[in-house]
């Protein structure tokens, strides 16, 4: 039977019965090159499918609804532990391989992984042992594209073997991160290539020589010069930076060579005989081949060529090449059986955000999805912990009542708000979120606006567009006399206390338009920076300024003053933190803090300040924000408002002083992926026990 490529031997169904299947993974990946695979065996008798589970729930009902499994579910152990389940394919990242592959084989289920195996070589040979030990066959889908003219080519090389081969596999994913939990591309993805070479040479070499670097801070380019006993070689070439995939292999023996391409097989030998070819297309038959092998292993057939006993010293020779390592090839020896971890059962509430940090989850978690809690009619009372993914539904009490041992529960956010919080606390659960994960998005774009506002950056870039050169000049003339007068009456103005008179005069239009100059461009080394608030956000942007060799000082109305001090700045009153050269607001917004500055706070700002707002839109009166930057004098770079979205004809709009940004300072695909981490590392320490930072009923009270 063929389909697509998928090329499926049409072989005699087991006499006991249709072995039953629970695939564990709906991904892209899994729809396009597995599930259809299992699919036409479906189809042909080789097998039953019987569940399809994932953590996000609409994924496992569309895969169960498109490929005709029998049910769908979000909790992995629970399905593995069906007796009515015989084969388990797992189609996620290498943490949960070995973790879920464990409990697989340990209640007695063949075991079916794709690449990476496990997270290193010592992980995949406890999945090796654990299927030796109970008389399992336990497989990895390394994918062998080329599987068919391979294994013609092994039976070529005869007793002789090859003296000399090259592999290469290019890729193009330039800038991205290792997918699958890897520890970098090669386990990710180029793995597969040096397997074809432990497989066609033979088993590991005895000596490499090897190279790990490319752009970026995890490793993406490799090279290694390998050598076998009896002297034959073997060059390795994997780049993951590359304009284009590519993927090869040549082999060489005394008088011939051969080359595996997408083309098929080809050969030739010295003494100028004509060129030998074979038909056979590597499409798609290393996927087919692989699930058929090891249905006909559980058969009782021949054990399968990508055994996880196999495929470990592959995932070793990885390692050593990760390394950039150069000396002698020696498998470690066999470690004892590690002491089972105390696993924790972790609820998992909007898993479809989640993705990215999937990996680096502790493999002592069992994960099960918040729509199995929906659907149970019984309480889960092993569930310790609920990871919220960005934009999930909040607990229901229902919900709660179902978890009776809840301790903790985390949020991929910063505001708890939406969740409840107050309700969750009462009921004694410890709430964690990602703080320090938008602190330290926050303050790096707090920075480049502190940077840039003090050079003027903003300002001139506007005249740019409109035809000019260099930032705002101040007016001269008659316009420029009227301008400074106006500025040297301000200590007489404030002495004869009749600054709001002269204020609603200022108001006037023709007295607005005076002065559109802010100030000359200066440096932020050497400024006084001014903060208003004393939060996570703060503490990372003070860092960050205290580094460029600028002064801090904090206002806050509940921060301790040691603790300002600790990090490098001064407590001051709010008249000081007014009066300094950039004012940049980091409270939370409660009823206490709405409208904390007015036009009196404004008023106090210095000509040529810099005004940074980060925090929360109505911490300033809008109408008093306006009236003072349309004097000019001061610079306003503001990513939150009061309404949101600002509204098209809103005056900040039109201001030439005022730099806007859609509250874009903490929301970056980056940052989302290191705030899961930060709250995964949370739960996990609270678990252990560990001290971590949690979120208080005292805290609460200043967050917005």
């Amino acid at each position: 039977m063929t389909d697509q490529g998928h090329t499926i031997p049409l072989s005699t169904p087991r006499p006991s019965g249709r072995p039953r299947a629970l695939v564990v993974g709906a991904s892209e990946t899994a729809a396009l090159l597995h599930l259809p695979v299992l699919a036409r065996l479906r189809d042909v008798g080789r097998i039953d499918l019987v569940e399809i589970c994932d953590l996000r729930a609409d994924a496992a009902e569309a895969t169960r609804r498109r490929f005709g499994f029998a049910s769908d579910s979000g909790d992995a152990v629970a399905a593995i532990h069906r007796p009515d389940i015989d084969l388990v394919y797992l189609l996620g990242n290498a943490q949960q391989h070995h973790a879920l592959g464990i409990v697989a084989l340990a209640a007695g289920k063949h075991l079916f992984v794709e690449k990476p195996i496990a997270p290193g070589y010592t992980e995949a040979c406890a999945l090796a042992d654990a299927a030796h030990a109970r008389g399992l066959v336990a497989v990895g889908g390394h994918n062998r594209r080329f599987l068919a003219a391979l294994a013609r080519l092994r039976a070529l090389a005869g007793r002789g073997g090859w003296t000399y081969a090259e592999a290469v596999f290019h890729k193009p994913e330039y800038g991205r991160p290792p997918p699958f939990g890897a520890a970098s591309w090669l386990t990710a993805n180029g793995i597969h290539a040096l397997d074809v070479l432990v497989y066609m040479m033979g088993g590991l070499p005895d000596h490499v020589t090897a190279q790990a670097g490319g752009p970026g801070a995890c490793p993406s380019t490799f090279s290694a010069l390998m050598r076998w006993p009896g002297n034959a070689q073997a060059v390795f070439l994997c780049d993951n930076s590359a304009g284009e995939r590519r993927e090869g292999y040549t082999f060489h023996a005394p008088g011939e060579s051969w080359r595996v391409t997408e083309a098929g097989l080809s050969g030739r030998r010295d003494g100028g005989r004509p060129p030998v070819e074979f038909d056979l297309s590597p499409t798609g038959d290393g996927f087919a081949a692989e699930h058929d092998a090891f249905l006909a292993a559980v058969a009782g057939g021949p054990p399968p060529p990508n055994t996880i006993a196999a495929l470990a010293p592959s995932l070793f020779l990885a390692e050593l090449i990760e390394a950039g390592y150069h000396g002698p090839v020696r498998l470690p020896k066999p470690r004892a059986p590690a002491r089972p971890a105390r696993r924790s059962t972790v609820l998992l509430a909007g898993a479809d955000r989640l993705r990215g940090a999937l990996g680096t989850m502790p493999e002592t978690w069992r994960l099960i999805s918040s729509v199995d809690l929906e659907h149970a009619a019984t309480p889960y009372p092993d569930v310790v912990a609920a990871l919220l993914g960005q934009g999930a539904d909040p607990l229901s009490e229902a919900a709660l009542d179902r978890l009776p041992n809840l301790a903790v529960v985390g949020t991929v956010g910063l505001s708890l708000v939406r969740y409840g919080p107050d309700r969750l606390l009462a009921r004694g659960i410890t709430l964690v979120n990602a703080s320090q994960a938008y602190a330290e998005s926050v303050a790096e774009f707090a920075l480049g606006l502190a940077v840039l506002g003090r050079r003027r950056a903003f300002v001139a870039s506007r005249a740019m567009q409109r035809g000019g050169w260099g930032t705002a000049q101040p007016p001269t003339g008659a316009r420029g006399m009227m301008l400074r007068g106006v500025q040297a009456a301000r200590p007489i103005v404030a002495a004869l206390g009749i600054q709001g008179p002269v204020r609603r005069l200022r108001r006037h239009r023709a007295l607005a338009s005076l002065s559109s100059y802010t100030g000359p461009s200066r440096d932020l080394a050497g400024a006084l920076v001014g903060l208003i608030g004393w939060g996570a956000n703060a503490r990372a942007f003070s860092q960050r300024l205290l580094a460029t060799g600028a002064h801090v000082i904090v206002y806050s109305d509940h921060a301790d003053p040691v603790e300002i001090r600790a990090a490098g700045a001064e407590p001051a009153s709010l008249a000081a933190v007014l009066a300094a050269d950039i004012v940049s607001l980091h409270r939370g917004l409660t009823p206490g803090t709405r409208h904390c500055l007015g036009a009196t706070e404004l008023d106090r700002l210095r000509p040529g300040a810099v005004l940074i707002n980060v925090a929360r839109g109505a911490l300033i009166e809008p109408a008093a924000l306006v009236a003072r930057l349309r004097r000019g004098d001061i610079t306003a770079c503001l990513d939150t408002f009061e309404q949101e979205p600002l509204p098209h004809r809103h005056p900040l709009r039109r201001l030439p002083n005022v730099f806007l940004t859609p509250h874009i300072a903490g929301g970056s695909p980056d940052m989302h992926i290191s705030a899961t981490r930060e709250v995964i590392a949370k739960i996990a320490a609270h678990l252990d026990g560990a001290a971590v930072t949690t979120v208080t009923a005292d805290r609460l009270a200043t967050m917005t």
